[in-house]
């Protein structure tokens, strides 16, 4: 069975899916209704907080740094549990690359792309981070889970990509579902403005659109990290990520289906 993309749409947020359909090396398949991904939730309408309950979701994880949960905060899902997971060493959101300069001066100074891609290179060494997160996997295997930051694209899709690659899903499966935000940045761009999150005066169009798009440079420096340090996904998941065989086992037992 082929590849199968599965978007859920809502009225109030953006680039939200459900990982379930994609295919292993083995043949095997990830399972529906376990795995969501998504852009920023504040503006959740009640419908589609009472579409993410029928969906049996119980977890989220939220990715972003304080000051973005702070101005934009999950709304509450009934029988949901919400974890603060900020994918980010110290807990601080992208924006704080340098704390002596604001989000627009840092990319006033950047050439288009250059600081995603960065940061998706730097991804590849947050152990701490990604630990709590397979850690809260694992302590309730069999509960549907919704990890997201704002775009649900570079923090989201590291997460997503090293799910997908811990289950055994190729590579180019991985990338695909990465770029897949391209095809609703539009959307996305037109949610920020709405509530002022891309309020960046005097940045160049092309910096902007770097950070908006989801280039394959970004997921690739994010996966070459771990290829050509650590050797493959196998080795990352014991020597970074802490996972035993037997978690890795446990994983696979709830989260695919033949």
């Amino acid at each position: 069975m082929k590849n199968v993309l599965q978007v859920v749409p809502l009225e109030g947020c953006v680039n939200f899916r459900d990982l379930g359909g994609y295919m292993t090396k083995n043949g095997e398949r990830v399972k529906s209704g376990m795995l969501f991904r998504s852009g920023n939730l504040s503006e959740l309408t009640e419908a589609d907080r009472s579409l993410l309950q029928q969906m049996g979701i119980q977890k989220i994880l939220d990715l972003r740094g304080f000051d973005e949960i702070e101005k934009f905060p999950d709304p509450k899902i009934n029988d949901c549990t919400w974890h603060h997971t900020p994918l980010f060493a110290d807990g601080s959101e992208l924006a704080q690359v340098d704390s002596d300069s604001s989000f627009a001066d840092i990319l006033r100074r950047t050439k288009p792309g250059e600081l995603l891609l960065k940061k998706n290179q730097d991804m590849v060494t947050y152990k701490t981070s990604f630990q709590q997160i397979f850690q809260l996997l694992l302590d309730t295997p069999d509960s549907p889970t919704l990890f997201h930051c704002m775009a649900g694209k570079d923090r989201t899709g590291a997460i997503a990509a090293l799910i997908l690659a811990v289950l055994g899903v190729p590579r180019e499966t991985i990338v695909e579902d990465y770029l897949y935000t391209n095809e609703v940045v539009d959307q996305l761009n037109a949610h920020f403005d709405r509530i002022g999150y891309n309020d960046l005066p005097n940045v160049e169009q092309a910096v902007i659109d770097a950070l908006m798009e989801a280039r394959k440079e970004y997921i690739d420096a994010f996966l070459d990290g771990i290829e050509i340090t650590f050797g493959g996904i196998e080795n990352y998941s014991k020597e970074v990520l802490n996972l035993s065989t037997e978690e890795i086992t446990l994983l696979k037992q709830h989260l695919l289906e033949k």
